[in-house]
């Protein structure tokens, strides 16, 4: 299987809609701004897995397009709102919204997309689909939002914090990078008209796919041109002072040494790419790069796991093949 090939078709089937959903309007600068991160690219991760369940569960696939903009809509409101917060000028190697139109339009277009998530569901809305199931979605996806706002603030609190403890921060990327995934799985198998098994079999593979596309990001930003990321610097996160698998595992092994050492580079802006590679160092002294490679590799076993429930299908070798590149991926 060519896996990258099938994601591309796939993908084009929502870079599609979504181009033909979010169309010129007045006021112009509004419009730009809205459409501005969703058609800037992407994986389209989150449709993919939608439509992916639902025909793994053999339900028709093409009845979970308007759910998968939903999420993907969702999931780029958070993007916008995500660089607010950070102050980040780069997102996919382009100027971010905030930085590209302002902090005032960036906020509307976040919101805005929120709004579409909304507009979008009213396509599944009965007699289209069962209304229990429907009423099952929707609630679904108010709790998944609360918690990914449960995760970002924590992940804000989070740095400005030492003292984070490894059950916290999974607990953090649970929230803001599971939840959607989480959503993807369920959903789709719900709209397959799934079992209860394979419903929640698929939504424990959404969850644990996002935690390993979580720290595989984390550590990509260490190890690879970051061009290739559209970020600005290798090991950018530890300039920002982002709390990644890596930072917490190591704060718990270092001695008062390296641990000033660690704390004076640390979401320093002014540290240099010299200094990155000195913190870079002491994962690797530490054991902290083994110990993040260490929970990829349990949490694929666990994702297989929670496919093998599924009768044998495309659909269900495209997503052990996805389990496989979610920690295998070059960017």
């Amino acid at each position: 299987m060519d896996l990258e090939q099938v994601l591309k078709r796939r993908a084009l089937i929502f870079d599609r809609s979504i181009t033909g959903n979010l169309t010129h309007r007045d006021p112009k600068k509004f419009y730009d701004a809205l459409r501005y991160v969703p058609l800037s690219g992407g994986k389209r991760l989150r449709p993919i897995i939608t439509m992916l369940s639902c025909e793994a569960v053999g339900g028709v696939p093409e009845k979970t397009i308007p759910l998968g903009l939903a999420l993907e809509y969702l999931h780029n409101s958070t993007l916008v709102h995500d660089d607010i917060i950070d102050g980040d000028d780069i997102r996919r190697g382009l100027p971010t919204t905030n930085k590209k139109f302002g902090l005032p339009y960036a906020i509307l277009a976040g919101d805005a997309l929120i709004g579409e998530t909304y507009r979008m569901l009213s396509y599944l809305a009965p007699p289209d689909l069962n209304a229990v199931t429907f009423k099952e979605i929707i609630r679904s996806i108010a709790d998944a939002a609360k918690r990914f706002y449960e995760g970002e603030a924590m992940d804000i609190e989070f740095a400005h914090r030492l003292d984070v403890t490894l059950p916290e921060y999974m607990t953090m990327i649970e929230k803001k990078t599971g939840q959607l995934y989480w959503l993807a799985g369920k959903c789709g198998a719900l709209i397959g008209n799934g079992s209860k098994r394979e419903i929640q079999g698929l939504a424990n593979f959404g969850l644990l796919f996002g935690l390993m596309f979580q720290i595989k990001d984390d550590l990509l930003n260490l190890d690879l041109d970051q061009s290739a990321l559209g970020k600005q610097l290798i090991g950018s996160d530890i300039i920002n002072g982002k709390r990644t698998l890596m930072v917490v595992h190591v704060l718990s092994h270092l001695n008062e040494t390296d641990r000033k050492t660690l704390v004076s580079i640390l979401g320093n802006t002014k540290a240099s790419q010299k200094d990155v590679q000195k913190v870079i160092a002491l994962f690797q002294q530490y054991g902290s790069l083994s110990f993040a490679q260490k929970k990829l590799d349990q949490f694929r076993e666990q994702a297989k796991q929670e496919l093998s429930i599924l009768k044998e299908s495309e659909a269900k070798q495209v997503l052990l093949a996805l389990t496989e590149y979610s920690i295998t991926r070059k960017y």
